[in-house]
């Protein structure tokens, strides 16, 4: 796999300020709230990855394996393999623990037209795709024609309806784990659940007292309001208290226009991706990448969608010359592992939303698209950690008011050019965490986070800075915290310390 270059390692450790690392008091205040009960400044991160990072992706070895090629795929032939890659896939399905579906060195083809319907689709839970390697000498899957909006390969399982199970009754505080329900006898403890609520009122009381925007129209009206959809597992459950595994990251709230409810959540679960390069050929479409010009330049080459997935993974892969790598929706404990972004410069790296504790570690996105890592719409808790980006690129704050997000010993990217449409704005709501943040950027920025009057920017409320750099002048308006700026500080990475202090106590730095 690609990684970064020791020069540009070197580059990157010479433009920003050495300072003596300080442990920052936020962290303090964080291991102090958790041993005294307290609610954390900080939201709690370490609910994130496979299985919360509380285990490593299993080795799939010992699975077993159905190789495409005896299904009709043929590599390096000139043809097209996406019906023999569809085949090995099913009959991986139809084993009772699922499989490997596995590719053998070589070049598969795949969209002999521009039938955007047309997919290779896993509905089922233990299937794995896996293949040679992702440098030279190993696997590689490639889209041939452009379809606009058809990811090529499509995670989802059969039904994602979700339905009512109860209500909630009484008040919960952010980063805690308890709620009480009207009604607990379609609940039991290893269930997932969604909590859903979706108002004007609530939203008001969220933002309060920061201004939204009438432009604004999602959130507001009868069937308006920023909407809450964050996804935990049942742990315990007494009389009509309900115990979740993983932490709530809003203050809830109970209104009079509209119930909170715990509704069902459907998903497939140990389904990975590993050890592949993706590529495709917009990297021969006759124009340079311009941001929203078309849906070509957004959308025609789309490779991967994971729709409804929990402990889930996509590791060890390339991802070259693609508007849009990697598409994660309503994931819960799902990690992107060691993945590079190459290429043709193009719109979007990887994205989260409605989902909860999404991991995206040790990735570099190498100005490869205009979105470098990123979430929007209703995403709780997903952390972005230990990446690169590259001078100028920006993060991916997609409006749709994600939630409690970290962005933690992240190497370049800025904040400015951020997506999403204006109807769906603030971008960001609270508890968006930057953390040992190294902004890299060819000019001096200045950022209102909080500027309604700007068109396309700086609607995030109240983020929380500790330890930010950057390599030219950045000054700020309207954060929630800017903590020891200019200054590396310890923990260097937030995430890492948290699940370190969650499973083992310790909080030695």
């Amino acid at each position: 796999m690609k990684k970064i270059s020791s020069i540009s390692c070197l580059f990157l450790v010479l433009t920003f300020p050495v300072f003596a690392q300080q442990v920052a008091p936020l962290w303090e205040d964080f291991i102090k709230a958790k041993k005294t009960g307290a609610t954390p400044i900080l939201p709690d991160f370490s609910y994130a990855g496979y299985h919360f990072s509380e285990r490593s992706i299993p080795d799939q070895l010992k699975k077993p394996r159905f190789n495409v090629v005896d299904y009709g795929a043929k590599p390096d032939d000139a043809q097209y393999d996406d019906e023999g890659i569809q085949r090995a896939v099913y009959a991986a399905e139809k084993n009772p623990s699922g499989g490997v579906v596995f590719f053998p060195p070589g070049k598969y083809l795949l969209a002999a037209d521009h039938d955007s319907t047309k997919y290779i689709r896993i509905s089922k839970s233990n299937i794995v795709l896996k293949g040679s390697g992702s440098g030279a000498g190993g696997t590689e899957i490639f889209q041939d024609k452009m379809r606009i909006h058809g990811r090529q390969i499509q995670f989802k399982p059969s039904s994602t309806n979700s339905r009512r199970l109860t209500t909630i009754t009484g008040n919960a505080s952010r980063e805690s784990f308890w709620v009480e329900v009207a009604d607990a006898s379609s609940l039991k403890a290893g269930q997932d659940v969604v909590i859903y609520h979706r108002s004007e009122e609530s939203t008001k009381a969220y933002f309060a007292p920061l201004q939204l925007k009438a432009q604004w129209t999602r959130l507001f009206g009868p069937n308006g309001g920023m909407l809450i959809h964050e996804i935990h597992t049942i742990e315990r459950i007494e009389g009509k208290r309900v115990k979740f595994k993983n932490p709530i990251h809003f203050d809830l709230k109970i209104v009079s226009s509209k119930p909170f409810e715990l509704r069902t959540y459907s998903s497939i679960e140990e389904c990975g991706v590993e050890d592949i390069l993706f590529s495709s050929n917009w990297k021969t479409y006759p124009e340079a990448f311009v941001h929203h010009k078309n849906a070509i330049h957004d959308y025609a080459w789309e490779a991967i969608g994971m729709e409804n997935v929990k402990n889930s993974w996509v590791r060890n892969c390339v991802f070259n010359d693609w508007n849009e790598a990697l598409y994660i929706r309503s994931g819960y404990q799902v990690s992107v592992l060691d993945v590079d972004f190459t290429g043709k410069k193009a719109h979007a790296s990887v994205h989260a939303r409605t989902g909860y504790g999404v991991l995206i570690k040790n990735c570099n996105f190498n100005n490869a698209q205009h979105h470098g890592a990123g979430t929007g719409y209703s995403a709780s808790g997903t952390v972005i950690t230990q990446c690169t980006l590259g001078t100028d690129q920006n993060i991916d704050i997609h409006s749709g008011q994600p939630l409690a997000t970290l962005y933690d010993q992240i190497k370049g990217g800025v904040f400015f050019n951020l997506g999403g449409p204006e109807p769906g704005y603030p971008h960001h709501g609270k508890q968006l965490v930057l953390w040992n943040f190294q902004h890299s950027s060819e000019k001096d920025q200045h950022y209102n986070f909080w500027d309604p009057g700007r068109r396309r920017n700086f609607t995030i409320a109240e983020p929380i800075l500790v330890g930010f750099q950057s390599d030219r002048s950045v000054t700020f308006e309207n954060t929630g915290t800017n903590q020891m700026q200019g200054k590396m500080v310890k923990p260097e990475s937030l995430f890492e310390a948290q699940l370190l202090f969650r499973l083992k106590g310790e909080h030695r730095l």
